[in-house]
């Protein structure tokens, strides 16, 4: 390798593994004792990592000098990630570490139907000339996507009505920042794997939100694919008499999870008078939200349930399905519906009865995350971290 690429690699391995003595970076990276301790050194040098004192190993009655640990400098540098999806546009800056020093978020109605790409400029202006501190050490942006990034063209493939008008080019000669975009799953995934040191270097980032998207990190590595296809976990069949999605096919998965979909379903329970309690939730069809179909389900609205519980097998199918295919070390679950303990619940219990044919309960391959509204744009500050900070270094 050559030495920018050493950099990269020891810095990205103290980034996962922290606190982290020089003899283990060389072992696992392959990298040479002596060059870690000179690389290792020039990062002290420059305050990129520091030493944080000798190891602490009870067990460990050698003599001899004990090993000096390293971590990163945290506050070196930050980045902005932002996210934008058909209802909120979401800022976030991160340092090092995870840690967010800033955020705020948008309504898509603020534009006024405007540019996204003027709107999303004006708002990072605002921001960095009011953080003045963090502003002058933005090593870079991340942008998080409700698409696929097509490089080529600069633009989002995408049904969303607001990308049409995004530019990464604009954006970036107006700014005078350096830039990244990328599928906002895949934002959120690589924000677990940088920011999150107990993930494990393959999993599955599985979210459940307007649509429905999987993410795989696969030996440390964002997995794109060769086409559109990778990811679109949303667009496999659980029913083949199923209902027509927008895509044109019938039973897709998110014709039965996604927020949209759940939506819509509940909106037409309200408006055909059927024996539901979700108009005693909201005044209109209009204003339901996945927080008032949630809490019908756990009040006992039997329309509601049944549908949301025949929602959750499917899904419990196609999680376990993908255990199997693919066996990632860890599958992560991301979504507002799951802030609900029921709903979670059954939904584990769904995962865990597809997987009883192999007899180990020490398996803790499916996680339900918290659900974290900003996961998208810590992410894509994340994804900056990488490419204009880790790569670069």
């Amino acid at each position: 390798m050559t030495n920018q690429e050493n950099r990269s690699t020891i810095l990205e391995y103290i980034f996962r593994n922290a606190p982290v003595a020089r003899s283990t970076i060389a072992k696992q990276t392959q990298i040479t004792p002596a060059t870690v301790t000179s690389i290792s050194g020039n990062f002290i040098q420059e305050g990129i990592i520091q030493e944080i004192g000798a190891e602490d190993n009870a067990a460990d009655c050698s003599p001899g000098r004990k090993r000096i640990l390293l971590d990163i400098v945290p506050d070196k540098v930050y980045a902005m990630g932002i996210e934008f999806t058909s209802r909120h546009i979401r800022f976030s800056i991160c340092n090092l570490r995870g840690d967010t020093v800033f955020q705020s978020s948008f309504s898509v109605k603020e534009t006024d139907n405007g540019n996204i790409t003027d709107f999303i400029a004006e708002k990072a202006e605002d921001i960095l000339k009011e953080n003045p501190s963090f502003a002058a050490s933005i090593v870079g942006m991340g942008i998080a996507v409700p698409g696929h990034i097509d490089a080529h063209q600069d633009k989002v493939i995408t049904n969303s009505s607001l990308c049409p008008q995004f530019s990464r080019e604009a954006l970036k000669k107006r700014l005078n920042i350096p830039i990244i975009c990328e599928n906002n799953v895949r934002c959120m995934a690589f924000g677990r794997y940088l920011f999150d040191r107990s993930s494990p270097d393959t999993f599955a980032f599985f979210h459940v939100g307007a649509g429905m998207f999987c993410a795989l990190i696969e030996n440390s590595k964002l997995f794109q694919g060769t086409n559109y296809y990778a990811g679109e976990i949303g667009h496999t069949i659980v029913n083949p008499n199923g209902k027509k999605c927008e895509c044109g096919k019938y039973g897709c998965l998110q014709t039965y999870c996604s927020e949209t979909w759940l939506l819509k379903y509940c909106r037409l329970l309200y408006e055909s008078n059927a024996d539901t309690i979700l108009p005693s939730l909201k005044p209109c069809a209009d204003a339901l939200t996945i927080e008032d179909i949630s809490n019908a389900f756990s009040l006992g609205d039997t329309l509601v349930g049944n549908y949301i519980s025949t929602a959750l097998k499917y899904l419990g199918i196609t999680v376990s399905n993908l255990a199997i295919i693919t066996n990632p070390d860890k599958i992560y679950l991301h979504g507002n519906l799951f802030s609900n303990t029921e709903i979670k619940e059954e939904l584990m219990d769904y995962i865990t009865k597809q997987l009883l044919f192999v007899d180990d309960p020490s398996d803790q391959t499916v996680q339900i995350l918290d659900y974290d509204t900003y996961a998208g744009a810590s992410g894509a500050a994340a994804y900056a971290i990488k490419h204009f900070y880790i790569s670069n270094i």
